[in-house]
């Protein structure tokens, strides 16, 4: 309890140090989810989540700053608290078209049992929005982030390019396509020496494999195993069709597609935490497709009620599926998952509340990540004006 105050503190703290501004918002959440490791064995536990973000606008300028911090009641040492900060600036380029450019620093600090998924990270975006009629919207963008983490196997320089157009229409309808293009170059990979059962420390006599073993102990070991395997080249596209039904029901689906271009994992594995990265799961891990859609109810006294369901398959290329003793199997990991959630919402002129509640099937050729979870979640946000734009 008291490092979860402690925590809470030094947001509010960073808080209070920061200039007269705009915008100011603080979050609190709370979290109940019955499989936190998103895994065969994976155990329930709370999550409580506090986070506050500021902004002041400067003209075409825009500083912000944030900080998070989430405490974990059962995994404490997966508890960990983020800042980040940066400036915006926004420039028109004549009538229909603006330019938008963003530079940002961010870290994130776990407790000791896993500093190694501590980091640093810069991050530069860059823009374009413009209007090809009335209707239409085009944007393209490109994001250049470069992190540092505390075990160098995991430093990595990521781009990303993106595209998107949309569409409106009279009748309610909204018609959006978009496509992207990614390349994440690890800049210190090394081959892993074999992992003995006995150093994963489980007694179980399955090696290296997260929470079979302890990921504290994987951790330890060598995870990058293919000297080689410096990049990986990802592209995808996808869509949306949006229908408003009246003026209180909307209806949305998406779908989505991604492909490996190049490279795969250079780790032995990933694995996928509830509400906690690490970064051997990203969206450069995989290669899939998905689709879903979602329910917008608009309730008396404007309270918001979504349901959505979606389902999608996941391929890791260079993951070899294990057995239950640890052993290879001799073809790749595949997931499958669906997903259906139930979220509702009341908005006032200063504050949100919300409570959700997600139910995941996970099916996998790998006995490990064959789970089943149910996650409930509630929270409050409050939006502050503070100061004049200046």
């Amino acid at each position: 309890m008291n490092k979860r105050l402690l925590g809470i503190l030094s947001i509010l703290a960073a808080a209070a140090a920061l200039p007269a501004s705009d915008q100011f918002q603080l979050s609190l959440f709370q979290t109940e989810a019955d499989n936190l490791y998103q895994t065969a064995l994976g155990p329930p536990d709370g999550i409580s989540s506090f986070s506050l973000a500021w902004d002041k606008s400067m003209g075409p300028f825009t500083l912000f700053a944030d900080g998070d911090y989430a405490y974990l009641r059962k995994n404490a040492g997966l508890s960990y608290l983020a800042f980040g900060g940066g400036g915006d600036y926004l420039r028109p380029l004549g009538e229909r078209t603006a330019l938008y450019l963003s530079l940002e620093a961010r870290g994130a600090f776990f407790r000791p049992d896993y500093v190694d998924f501590n980091y640093g990270a810069v991050g530069f975006s860059a823009a374009v929005k413009s209007y090809l009629s009335p209707t239409s919207i085009f944007k393209a963008g490109a994001r250049t982030e470069f992190r540092s983490y505390r075990t160098d196997i995991f430093d990595a320089l990521s781009q990303t390019l993106n595209l998107s157009l949309d569409k409106y229409f009279p009748s309610k309808t909204t018609l959006k396509a978009e496509a992207k293009w990614g390349f994440k170059h690890f800049l210190h990979p090394r081959t892993a020496a074999a992992v003995s059962s006995s150093s994963a420390g489980s007694g179980t006599g399955m090696a290296m494999r997260g929470w079979r073993g302890g990921w504290k102990a994987g951790i330890e070991a060598p995870l990058v195993y293919r000297a080689e395997s410096r990049g990986i080249q990802i592209a995808s596209i996808g869509g949306l069709a949006a229908q408003g039904l009246g003026d209180r029901v909307g209806l949305r689906l998406t779908a989505a597609r991604q492909w490996f271009l190049s490279g795969k994992n250079p780790f032995s594995y990933v694995e996928e935490f509830y509400m906690v990265e690490n970064p051997t799961y990203d969206d450069f891990s995989w290669q899939g497709y998905g689709a879903g859609g979602q329910l917008t109810l608009l309730l008396p006294w404007d309270v918001e009620i979504k349901a959505g369901y979606s389902a999608g398959r996941k391929d890791f290329p260079g993951i070899e599926a294990l057995g239950t003793e640890g052993t290879g199997l001799g073809f790749t990991r595949k997931d499958t998952r669906r997903q259906a959630e139930i979220r509702l919402e009341k908005d006032f002129a200063r504050m949100s509340l919300f409570f959700a509640f997600t139910r995941i099937r996970n099916e996998s050729n790998d006995p490990l990540f064959r789970w089943r979870g149910g996650f409930l979640q509630g929270g409050v946000l409050w939006r502050l004006s503070t100061g004049a734009a200046s």
